[in-house]
């Protein structure tokens, strides 16, 4: 099996690194690998938190190749692989322990959903790209990052984020609240333990009921989104407009939509 997913301990802190070279664009075996990870951590009651970060150096994510598993844009095949994806970043989301995304490079598209699942973001003072450049290329985030966005920023920032397709390096992105702390990269991963350090003198029990209850008052109708994201999602990659996006972006140009 390839090692998608590269596991550490750090005192008593579970630190999962992404691997897919050259880009850490993510294909559904990865997230499996990460999906699978996550769930055996149910036999494991002494970590004290869980760190996301990358193994590429200058990216965390760049994005996702969810549509490409369907052959032709197969319908029933593509919203099944879509809920799939979902699914592990709701996982995420709920696990008891503290988590936190440890930002080493550009995070965009998927990269930003995935960072928005976890509790906590720290990025490197570099200059690096944070954001849902989505619809510049036809598409938008189908996995509940929109909703994250939302409840994490507000509905008027997250609208200029979305519908610009706008790009915010980190000082911005700290302003907006997308982020948390912005360090050094050579101090990232020192922060990112005692961030998460920081939390285990608290009763363990307590927190994990705390994280819970905020956890459901946040996902309210969460899955009525989602469920009419990834319909919504399904009709436009079967759509000209979309084909147009890639294709430009394959050829470097401007893409001329045509609403169809």
């Amino acid at each position: 099996m390839n090692g998608f997913i590269l596991q550490e301990e750090e005192q008593n802190i579970l630190v999962l690194r992404l691997n897919r070279p050259p880009d850490n664009f993510i294909k559904l075996p990865v997230l499996e690998q990460l999906h699978g990870v996550i769930d055996s951590m149910s036999l494991r009651n002494d970590y004290e938190g869980v760190i996301i970060a990358s193994a590429i150096d200058d990216i965390f994510t760049s994005g996702h190749e969810v549509v490409d598993i369907a052959d032709g844009h197969n319908e029933r095949k593509l919203k099944k692989a879509l809920s799939s994806v979902a699914e592990v970043l709701l996982t995420i989301q709920r696990l008891p322990l503290p988590t936190l995304s440890l930002i080493n490079g550009h995070c965009v598209g998927f990269g930003l959903e995935l960072a928005l699942a976890t509790d906590f973001r720290i990025a490197v003072d570099e200059e690096i790209n944070i954001g849902f450049p989505d619809v510049r290329l036809g598409t938008f985030p189908p996995f509940g990052g929109i909703y994250r966005l939302v409840k994490l920023v507000g509905e008027t920032r997250a609208k200029e984020l979305l519908l610009k397709g706008k790009l915010l390096g980190p000082r911005s992105a700290l302003e907006a609240g997308l982020i948390d702390a912005i360090v050094s990269k050579e101090s990232l991963f020192e922060e990112g333990i005692k961030l998460l350090k920081g939390f285990s003198k608290n009763a363990p029990l307590a927190m994990t009921a705390a994280k819970r209850s905020i956890v459901d008052s946040t996902l309210k109708d969460f899955m009525a989104v989602v469920r009419e994201d990834i319909e919504d999602y399904t009709t436009i990659v079967s759509s000209e407009d979309y084909a147009e996006g890639k294709n430009a972006l394959q050829e470097g140009r401007l893409p001329t939509y045509k609403k169809r």
